[in-house]
């Protein structure tokens, strides 16, 4: 998201961006719409480290990464999630090209068993190890994908989580199976028979 009177940009919207700026364009006949999208996405692409991940902000006035811990929650998870998609409603093998490297570099450099963590864009070395609640779309994509085994091991993690707080935490450390710091205030919630 873009923040007034700030040089950060968070990236995810260059996904958000290609979905729905080239239904725009279908739907106006006018191809800028898509175009303006298309290029904003292409620059963030060939941003990306030698591993094919992409950190979560950068300066809009230097072009350079300020943020190089990456995932696929908060802050990128659009980006995954409509590239995808826009691949899916529009056909184009750019954007499947681009996702299916960024997908292949998730499963190698993020995955930990059924877990994703957070991990450098230059290294791919963990960051941190936590779940958050912006990550339950995964599951859902990895079933479009039709990687149903990977998608099954991902949803059982989030729905054992689910079940044991009543609620999915925002941040979840998975290691210590506790919340993240800041985030106690999430209880069990009461269930009324």
């Amino acid at each position: 998201m873009f923040l007034c009177g700030c040089c950060l940009v968070i990236y995810m919207l260059t996904g958000s961006l290609i979905l729905e700026m080239g239904v725009l364009s279908r739907l106006t006949g006018d191809s800028r719409y898509e175009a303006a999208a298309l290029r904003a996405l292409r620059k963030l692409w060939s941003m990306r480290s030698s591993l094919n991940l992409v950190g979560t902000t950068l300066d809009v006035f230097t072009g350079k990464w300020i943020q190089y811990s990456s995932g696929i929650g908060a802050g990128v998870d659009s980006f995954y999630e409509y590239l995808i998609k826009a691949y899916i409603l529009f056909g184009s093998d750019e954007y499947w090209d681009m996702f299916h490297s960024a997908y292949l570099a998730v499963q190698k450099y993020f995955r930990h068993g059924p877990w994703y963590h957070e991990a450098d864009m230059r290294t791919g070395e963990a960051t941190h190890w936590q779940l958050t609640s912006l990550q339950a779309f995964w599951p859902g994509l990895q079933t479009l994908l039709g990687d149903v085994t990977a998608a099954n091991l991902s949803h059982r993690e989030f729905y054992n989580i689910w079940q044991r707080f009543g609620v999915l935490p925002e941040r979840y450390t998975v290691f210590n199976q506790v919340f993240v710091n800041g985030e106690q205030k999430y209880t069990r919630l009461v269930r009324q028979n």
